[in-house]
């Protein structure tokens, strides 16, 4: 699980540490830096796990506007196995026009070093931390991003296969469609992509889309299957299944795009719950109330708690909803904090066990924190 981040000089983010829980409510007003909280994440993601070049990121353009300082750094702490892994980056810019490249990318375990990329030169090391092998690289990429596993670096790509499954969400119901025209490894930040990406997992998990099928039928009235159909050539069409009645009438279906927004909403949030977060990943999400009935999301809340405290994933939430804040808020809620357009900083939720008024209340009132 992630333990901790490190942001210096990204965005409203100077000299800004946080260490989550493995289940936690992220607060604050807007423009407190939650979602570039996220989005900082996603970076790491995109840039150590997928191999993004810099220039698809505008990076030199996310510096924190009132600081004189070209360098940016991060880094990022997990648990996996029982082992502490540090992820560190600094990025510099260079040249005229400027253009950012990888000052220093290290990864160690335990302390002891197991990745090194220090200007411009590659350092390898075996499982036992021995220094391996030498060599020059691109500084405008990740290094990290291409090593591939060996029987000699299984510490080091148990790091990256944690950080490819390390997922932040967006969800976007609008930008949505049906079609798959093959299958996406990998989800969107506004699950765009969501047919394609559902393509893959039932391929890959059916367990866990039987699990799945299994939450939207009492979840969503009249739902009962959701599968792929022929559309052309190597395409498929998602599609949603429909009975008519409570007792299971004349059945109907409807293309993916065709859902209400809070529909298709409710169906990524369950396949976020039963192939992400069930199979031990991270995850992010932004918002995840919007579109959705208090109703129709209080379940999907409860299961998703339940999965966290049984030992499966961790979930970090960044909602202003009123039902999220008072269920999870008090033992479970952070704030993030801002004085005008100054950084960022995190405090535990602080609320007052004694008032007579709710977390959310409370929130509403501006009072959490006196």
């Amino acid at each position: 699980m992630l333990t901790r981040l490190y942001l210096d000089n990204f965005r409203c983010f100077v000299n800004f540490e946080h260490r989550p829980a493995r289940r936690e409510l992220i607060l604050g007003r807007n423009g407190s830096g939650k979602s570039s909280f996220l989005d900082a994440l996603l970076f790491l993601r995109q840039f150590i796990a997928k191999g993004d070049v810099f220039d698809d990121f505008l990076v030199l353009s996310q510096r924190t506007r009132w600081l004189n300082q070209p360098q940016q750094t991060c880094e990022l702490e997990a648990e996996l196995d029982g082992a502490q892994y540090i992820y560190h980056l600094t990025i510099e810019p260079w040249g005229d026009p400027p253009r950012p490249r990888v000052y220093s990318e290290t990864v160690r375990c335990n302390g002891k070093p197991i990745f090194e990329f220090n200007t411009g030169e590659v350092h390898l090391y075996n499982d036992r931390s021995e220094h391996k092998v030498t060599y020059e690289f691109d500084w405008h990429r990740s290094a990290l991003a291409t090593i591939i596993p060996r029987k000699d670096n299984q510490t080091l790509s148990r790091f990256k296969a944690w950080l490819a499954g390390l997922f932040c969400f967006r969800i976007n119901p609008f930008a949505m469609g049906s079609r798959a025209e093959g299958e996406d490894l990998y989800p969107k930040v506004d699950l765009s992509n969501i047919a394609a990406w559902y393509r893959h997992l039932v391929q890959a998990y059916p367990q866990q889309n039987a699990a799945l099928l299994e939450s939207l039928r009492a979840s969503l009235d009249g739902f009962t299957f959701l599968q792929l159909e022929p559309a052309g050539e190597n395409v498929r069409l998602l599609t949603a299944e429909f009975s008519q009645g409570q007792s299971g009438g004349k059945a109907s279906k409807f293309s993916f795009n065709e859902l209400s927004d809070g529909q298709r909403c409710l169906i990524c949030l369950y396949t976020i719950l039963h192939f992400v977060l069930a199979r031990g990943s991270t995850v992010v999400l932004d918002e995840p109330d919007n579109f959705v009935s208090l109703r129709e999301i209080q379940p999907w809340l409860m299961a998703v708690t339940d999965a966290v405290e049984s030992g499966q994933g961790q979930i970090l939430l960044i909602s202003h909803h009123p039902e999220f804040i008072n269920q999870w808020a008090p033992r479970n809620g952070v704030q993030f904090l801002r004085d005008g357009i100054g950084p960022v900083r995190v405090e535990r939720f602080h609320g007052d066990p004694d008032s007579p008024l709710s977390p959310s209340e409370l929130v509403a009132r501006g009072w959490e924190r006196e």
